[in-house]
């Protein structure tokens, strides 16, 4: 896919993905670099947390209701933030493979403020519909979400569902997710018509580039394998949160860090 077809969907359709953009063996690597670091620093350390730091940059993100058949510490978390601050994930985030589709989209002043390593082990539930810029309180609109399987994505599994062309609406009212296994701060949008929603069927190295104001959501895992992907945020160097509040809300899990810088003011 070029870049003006890239672009072109986009605009009308607010995502796209690239098939195979990842090697397999990074795909590997990165999916064991946060594996060890979970283990290194496991839920069981921290019991009634419902996140906690691990170091200086990454926040994990346990299970409310965790997989049946949990036996590893992995097998309780559900994200793990900010992977994208150093190690193998970082250098994915900084890859020229991705960064240049997105500065095809915001430019060439680009930080990547933002990184989930998404667990979905089986048993687990999935995340209601939302948009990305609801918890992105941000003065400059939009970030691009790369979502980057780091195994199959399935039907039955959990994959990513998208609602084509919704990320030319406002930013919707989202309400608290009330499901008894519902995780930490998720919201749900509840009163707009989905009927015209796509799976996001992805293989190992795949990357779905979208749009922030994008409705998706994602479904129960009812399959006996894990769902894993690495998301990383991106948006232009510059972006501030739009008040204190925001500030304090999205300081535990961002951490900006440049990825490309061409223009004399952003450097």
């Amino acid at each position: 896919m070029d870049a003006e077809t890239r672009l072109a969907a986009w605009n009308d359709q607010g995502f796209f993905v690239l098939r195979g953009l990842v090697s397999q063996a990074d795909v590997k690597a990165v999916e064991d670099e946060v594996i060890a670091r979970i283990r290194a620093n496991p839920p069981e350390d921290h019991p009634g947390e419902t996140i906690y730091a691990a170091g200086p940059n990454y926040a994990i993100f346990p299970e409310k209701a965790p997989s049946p058949s949990a036996v590893n510490p992995e097998d309780r978390i559900a994200k793990v933030f900010n992977c994208h601050a150093e190690g193998l994930s970082r250098a994915v985030a900084e890859s020229d493979a991705i960064v240049d589709v997105v500065e095809g989209l915001l430019g060439p002043d680009i930080d990547c403020f933002q990184s989930q390593f998404i667990f979905k082990n089986p048993g687990v539930i999935g995340q209601p519909w939302h948009q990305d810029s609801y918890y992105f309180r941000f003065d400059r609109q939009p970030q691009v979400g790369v979502w980057l399987a780091l195994s199959r994505a399935t039907l039955d599994n959990g994959c990513l569902w998208v609602l084509p062309g919704s990320h030319t609406g406002p930013i919707h009212a989202h309400v608290p997710d009330r499901r008894p296994a519902a995780n930490r701060a998720y919201t749900e949008i509840v009163d707009q018509d989905d009927s015209t929603r796509q799976p996001a069927l992805m293989e190992p190295g795949d990357v779905l580039f979208f749009h922030s104001y994008l409705m998706h959501m994602s479904t129960d895992n009812v399959a006996d394998e894990r769902r894993a992907a690495m998301v990383y945020h991106y948006g232009r160097a510059g972006t501030r949160p739009v008040n204190a509040e925001a500030a304090a809300s999205l300081a535990p899990v961002n951490r900006w860090i440049p990825v490309r810088r061409q223009s004399v003011e952003a450097a």
